[in-house]
């Protein structure tokens, strides 16, 4: 493919590493568009992590050896020409594999969180799917915001001391225990105020049962299915609101105020409480390898791909 081109107010990243991330998998099946013309080769990558080589002429702030993530189509790619408005610093303990871990996982959870949920310290948060790559970060980020306790639905204990590291109060085995119940269990029966589904619509019943009175769901992800049954008598008893989040149908005005909402965190100061879990990498070249291993989802944390 040629080379990307610079374009004003645009930085040149030379790319170190790269997570792996579903939606690869749907480029690779031909249902999933990357950015670029609809003739263009479609590119897969959500992300990418490395090092700024060259930078626009009208941008200000970044300069060349800066170390940068990003959320970007393509990531999968020796350079990508991200917009300067796009990139967050690196934190300096994180290694390159470390920020492509993390980026999407931060950019989406911070979305779901803050934006979304109007997460308040204080406030309790159920995330399902709590081993993949995105949820991992969700716990970690939910700490640090302030959430007085974090729970987790996943199909097996096994990881719970993993997650428990991150943050999780009590991981609930779903293939075991109805996490409904659990949930009203654990709350003296009132419920959570946030929660993050990356399941989708089989929750949606359970989801609102175990949601506290002005809950917020957020519907992230839709691995088992993206419909559901849902009580709009208990919905409006408990007022609970029902968002739902992607990027897919964000301007790029959009996804810029995301970046500077994220940036607010304070990376460098909170890079040990939210390094991210990566459960391996692989060198640039077996990415269908890694891939392979995303889609069998026996993994904890990210996959990441790194040049080597």
């Amino acid at each position: 493919m040629d080379r990307p081109e610079l374009r004003p107010g645009h930085v040149r990243v030379a790319v170190r590493a790269s997570s792996v991330n579903r939606a690869d998998l749907l480029i690779r099946g031909g249902t999933y568009t990357s950015a670029g013309s609809v003739d263009a080769p479609s590119v897969a990558g959500l992300d990418a992590c490395g090092e700024v080589v060259e930078v626009a002429s009208d941008v200000i702030g970044i300069n060349p050896g800066d170390r940068v993530m990003a959320m970007v189509p393509g990531g999968l790619a020796e350079e990508v020409v991200v917009p300067a408005a796009a990139v967050v610093p690196v934190p300096s303990v994180w290694s390159f594999a470390e920020g492509a871990a993390a980026i999407t996982a931060l950019m989406t959870e911070h979305n779901a969180l803050v934006t979304a949920a109007r997460l308040q310290p204080g406030e309790s948060v159920l995330v399902h799917a709590a081993t993949s790559g995105v949820a991992t970060q969700a716990i970690a980020l939910a700490k640090v915001l302030g959430a007085r306790s974090v729970f987790g639905t996943t199909r097996s204990h096994s990881h719970s001391p993993v997650l428990r590291r991150l943050g999780l109060d009590e991981l609930i085995d779903v293939s075991e225990t109805n996490f409904a119940d659990r949930i009203l269990e654990l709350t003296a029966g009132g419920g959570v105020d946030v929660i993050l589904d990356h399941v989708g619509g089989p929750y949606l019943g359970d989801n609102l049962r175990a949601a506290a009175v002005k809950a917020r769901i957020i519907g992230v992800g839709r691995l088992g299915g993206a419909t559901g049954t849902l009580d709009m008598e208990e919905l409006a008893r408990k007022r609970v609101e029902v968002i739902g989040v992607t990027f897919r149908t964000r301007s790029d005005e959009e996804k810029f105020a995301i970046v500077q909402a994220l940036r607010q965190v304070d990376l460098e100061a909170r890079a040990e409480a939210l390094r991210p879990l990566i459960h391996r990498i692989y060198p640039w070249g077996r990415v269908l390898e890694a891939q392979e291993e995303l889609a069998a989802n026996q993994h904890v944390g990210k996959i990441v791909l790194e040049v080597r």
